[in-house]
């Protein structure tokens, strides 16, 4: 007979939760410290107790069930409301000053981040900011930074996220150049010329999607991680790079082209740690950043 009186042992639920997060029993292990076999007996106390199995069980670790997508999402709503009693109680009079982390692909942190942190002191004089330039934001680089933008959506359930916009790419080269190498119309005269950049993994995969992995097989290249250093030796007339629409639009010494292939699309993402809500600092600029974003890419 159901009771529903009975509730489930919280350390028990924990591990459970810190588990369902990582996905396996050593990452637990190393991000809290609990052994992985105190973590393996709350686990299948937990399933003892709720009569139910929460996980899927193999060799590359554990995914959870139905049941388990259930009991996690409660699960994180427990434990967000003890992070709130703290918050409250404790975050009352929390100064917005301190060190604070972003990360981003070398073509946002350029591009759009400049004008946003010009104006970061509407939220704070005191944050000792630092910004990480990165050809694609991974999830190792994530850990150490407070705020990430990035162009795909996190698959990690307990992050912060939102969709801030999309960015819109197009290919250019400068007009010296396209006068004296010529200017391609289709995508198979691009063999013809030369591609310069290194493009993030997103943005690899969206045009193999659309024109092949063939486009990539390019013997003519000029390999640089540096989206700045890209988009000066575009302008200096190396060859065809991509960029931001509104960017290249922008400059007169360079020019679109094929664009009557459309523009390559991706959409861009705020992502913080669950902490976010529990440091004030981090919540502030989180938010001021995600509006700045959003006007930003309203182009």
């Amino acid at each position: 007979m159901l009771n529903l009186n009975e509730q489930p042992n919280l350390e028990s639920l924990k591990s459970f939760y810190e588990v369902a997060k990582t996905g396996t029993l050593a990452e637990t292990e190393r991000r809290t410290g609990v052994p992985r076999s105190t973590l393996s007996r709350h686990i299948a106390s937990l399933e003892k107790e709720l009569s139910a199995v929460l996980f899927y069980r193999s060799d590359r670790g554990l995914t959870l069930t139905q049941v388990g997508r259930i009991a996690f999402q409660h699960s994180e709503n427990i434990f967000k409301a003890a992070v709130d009693l703290y918050e409250a109680v404790l975050l009352q009079n929390v100064q917005i000053s301190g060190p604070m982390k972003i990360i981003a692909s070398s073509g946002i942190a350029s591009i759009i981040l400049p004008k946003i942190i010009s104006r970061i002191h509407e939220v704070s004089d005191d944050i000792q900011l630092e910004v990480i330039s990165t050809n694609s934001v991974e999830k190792e680089a994530f850990q150490d930074a407070d705020i990430a933008i990035q162009t795909y959506a996190p698959i990690q359930l307990d992050l912060i996220a939102l969709k801030v916009g999309q960015i819109n790419y197009g290919a250019y080269a400068s007009i010296n150049y396209l006068e004296r190498v010529g200017t391609p119309n289709k995508i198979l005269e691009l063999k013809d010329h030369c591609i310069v950049g290194s493009m993030p993994k997103t943005l690899e995969n969206l045009i193999t999607n659309r024109w092949g992995k063939d486009i990539l097989d390019h013997v003519d290249v000029i390999k640089c991680k540096d989206y700045p250093l890209i988009w000066e030796l575009v302008a200096a007339g190396c060859g065809i790079g991509l960029t931001h629409l509104n960017h290249g639009d922008a400059n007169p010494a360079v020019k679109r082209i094929m664009a009557n292939h459309g523009s390559l699309t991706l959409p861009v993402w705020m992502v913080a740690h669950p902490d976010v809500n529990t440091r004030a600092r981090i919540r502030l600029v989180f938010d001021f950043m995600v509006e700045e974003m959003k006007l930003a890419l309203r182009y």
